[in-house]
């Protein structure tokens, strides 16, 4: 795993308050569709995490599309981006 997975992973399971089963089905290409606490405002709940911890905004067309974690973590490298402010439970 890697450090921007690890992170992305570690993020979205203390935004979305995941067990360790459910932090298991995130590294599943259909993240969004497995996961019941992935839902609408669960999604605006990561993104929403996702800004403040890359300090961005990330655009409305782009937020759809940043529905699994391989998405996400292609978007932070394509942008080189670093998350800074990492939240703690």
């Amino acid at each position: 795993m890697s450090d921007h997975e690890d992170l992305v992973i570690r993020l979205i399971g203390e935004t979305l308050k995941l067990d360790d089963e459910e932090m298991d089905i995130l590294r599943d290409e259909d993240t969004d569709q497995r996961l019941k606490k992935w839902d609408s405002a669960g999604h605006v709940q990561i993104i929403v995490a996702l800004e403040d911890g890359l300090d961005i905004e990330i655009d409305e067309h782009t937020i759809p599309r940043l529905n699994n974690v391989r998405k996400i973590i292609d978007f932070i490298k394509a942008r080189n981006l670093r998350i800074t402010n990492r939240r703690s439970s």
